[in-house]
């Protein structure tokens, strides 16, 4: 049975990309007529305001009086104009995220400016396919004459299937770059290239992997209960089963995760409920868009079952799409981790 793609958009230009497998919603992702321009991998010529002492940041200008900070910079001047790349969605009342390394995506090939190099997916394990892809890459490189010698490839999982024409998507993903590079440092800042809609980043990110049924429902949404299913995957109250659950709330400084071991106060099923909840916790993140910093209050714990129950946490952010880092027990028993904020969260864009 194939999984389905859905893409849709209401009357007030919420537009969703939904993957749906068996009934059951496996990933989401949700645009904000209200941000514009202004999403992730959007590339601008901004300007210069004035640095953040102590952080190594500066406030860029950005058009229609937007600001952006640029973290982890080279020393910059007051009025310099430079190039850069929103890096994720804005906390609320905060400036946009910025990069000043340019990264190209691709349904197949990555490409890092400043990043030299080349790097291969480890789920590319078949060492004949990994030696051809990187002959391919080395060719392509090698044939594009590039003005700068800096860009680096990382070679994504998909790439792994014979059918995926990588020096055709290079070649593209190059000629992309080298024009994004030969636009010249304007007087104001302006727009140079915008990043992808959810519709073209749910079919460059999922469909190489995937076998889909796509389809555009904006018609006909209520029909296939689309509204319904998001709603009952992304509120508060998560059943783990045995009366366990986990609640996951969002507040302005963070998001806090509970696991409810449901009554049940042994350490045994205090470690089976919370390998449960580790396995599940990055995609209930996914689902709601959360990022930012995370903190999981589980049950208490002894200490070897508490590194397996981190053991689990690794393995299951290991297989997930969204850069996160976990940063490990507090004194307390809660464990923290910090998450990219790459997509806008459910609950605020349908208030729900």
């Amino acid at each position: 049975m194939h999984d389905h793609l859905y893409h849709a958009q209401n009357k007030e230009g919420i537009r969703l990309s939904a993957w749906v497998r068996r009934g059951k919603l496996e990933d989401l992702f949700l645009s904000d007529a209200t941000i514009g321009n202004f999403i992730p991998e959007s590339i601008f010529w901004g300007k210069v305001q004035k640095s953040l002492k102590g952080t190594g940041g500066y406030f860029i200008s950005l058009p229609e009086g937007r600001v952006g900070f640029l973290r982890n910079s080279p020393p910059l001047q007051e009025g310099e104009m430079i190039l850069v790349q929103v890096s994720g969605y804005p906390q609320q009342n905060k400036q946009i995220p910025l990069q000043s390394r340019i990264v190209i995506k691709g349904k197949g090939i990555i490409l890092t400016q400043g990043v030299p190099g080349i790097n291969i997916s480890k789920s590319i394990s078949n060492p004949e396919r990994r030696k051809l892809l990187l002959i391919e890459v080395e060719e392509a490189l090698a044939n594009a004459n590039l003005e700068q010698d800096d860009t680096g490839v990382i070679i994504r999982t998909s790439c792994k299937r014979s059918d995926h024409n990588i020096k055709q998507e290079i070649e593209v993903l190059l000629a992309s770059l080298e024009k994004i590079r030969q636009i010249q440092a304007p007087s104001k800042p302006i727009l140079v290239a915008t990043g992808p809609s959810v519709h073209e980043r749910a079919e460059r990110d999922w469909l190489p992997d995937q076998h889909f049924v796509v389809q555009d429902i904006t018609d006909k949404i209520d029909d296939f209960g689309l509204w319904d299913l998001i709603f009952d995957n992304t509120g508060e109250k998560v059943e783990l089963g045995n009366n366990a659950s986990l609640y996951i709330e969002k507040t302005h400084a963070m998001t806090v995760i509970d696991v409810n071991s449901g009554g049940i106060n042994s350490m045994q099923s205090a470690k089976r409920i919370s390998m449960e909840a580790a396995e599940i916790i990055p995609r209930e993140l996914r689902l709601r868009g959360f990022g930012g910093k995370i903190t999981i209050d589980f049950p208490s714990m002894n200490k070897s079952d508490m590194n397996e129950v981190e053991k689990r946490l690794n393995l299951a952010f290991k297989n997930d799409d969204v850069p996160t880092k976990l940063i490990g027990w507090t004194k307390s028993g809660n464990y923290e981790l910090q998450r990219k904020r790459d997509r806008l969260p459910v609950n605020e864009i349908l208030n729900i």
